[in-house]
């Protein structure tokens, strides 16, 4: 059984608003938005211990949820490194952005299973885009057209840690480039990048590539469930995810909304 790691680091934006760190604490429906992160993994029968790195104190809401608390620290890739440090296992953690409140605990526990299915020791969660599309019309992602279909990137990751050390480098190359598809290509070669512009590039493809660039065997999981990349990045998808909020009826009820008209 995997532990989780939340990653709620960042810097602080003075347009979310006085006394908010950064945008994990965004409040939504009156709770910072990476609380409702922490409770899907909570409730997800798949996981078992739940890290966050951000910044230090925490809430009490937000300590109240997690069994590891790490400060924030450098880069994105610094803080998944610390994180899975104070972890202290070998085994796979669940990584997971702290900016996706619409995750479920069914759809935490359904990437786990079908990822440690896998022969891998990165598997990397994608969304085709019709799924998107069916449940979050207004939605605007960044889509990729592969000959298996069009995919956009979630905001779960199952990660061993010595794989982690072994592809950190090759990570932060393509976690740069992670919102321009063709530089992506680009890092995977020029038959990735024609079978891009074709359509006819494969996820299999894909994985063989990134193997040999990482050195580790790595996989995409082609989910079900768009919640895993309903990140929220701009005032636009903040929109979309308070609309679904408003009318899911497991939502909370509103308690104040403070910082979020500002963003």
């Amino acid at each position: 059984m995997p532990d989780a790691l939340v990653l709620a680091g960042g810097r602080p934006d003075p347009a979310l608003g006085e006394g908010i760190p950064n945008k994990a604490f965004l409040p939504l429906l009156g709770r910072p938005m990476v609380e409702f992160v922490l409770a899907a993994l909570r409730q997800a029968a798949s996981i078992r211990r739940i890290a966050l790195v951000g910044p230090l104190p925490l809430p009490p809401a937000v300590a109240a949820c997690v069994d590891v608390a790490v400060g924030e620290g450098g880069t994105m890739l610094d803080n998944v490194a610390a994180g899975l440090d104070a972890l202290g296992g070998a085994g796979p953690v669940l990584a997971a952005g702290a900016d996706i409140p619409l995750v479920t605990p069914r759809a935490v526990d359904a990437f786990v299973r079908a990822a440690q299915a896998l022969d891998a020791e990165i598997v990397y969660g994608v969304v085709r885009r019709e799924d998107v599309i069916r449940e979050f019309p207004r939605a605007r992602k960044t889509f990729v057209r592969l000959r298996d279909g069009t995919l956009t990137g979630g905001s779960l990751i199952l990660i061993g840690p010595q794989a982690f050390a072994r592809a950190r480098p090759v990570i932060e190359r393509a976690i740069r480039a992670r919102k321009r598809p063709w530089e992506l290509a680009r890092m995977f070669g020029l038959g990735a990048l024609v079978g891009l512009l074709a359509g006819t590039l494969r996820v299999d493809g894909l994985e063989r590539r990134a193997a040999g660039l990482l050195g580790v065997r790595a996989r995409a999981l082609i989910c079900a469930s768009p919640e895993i990349c309903m990140d929220i990045d701009t005032p636009a998808m903040l929109a979309v995810v308070l609309e679904r909020m408003a009318r899911d009826p497991r939502a909370p009820s509103p308690r104040g909304a403070e910082g979020m008209a500002r963003w």
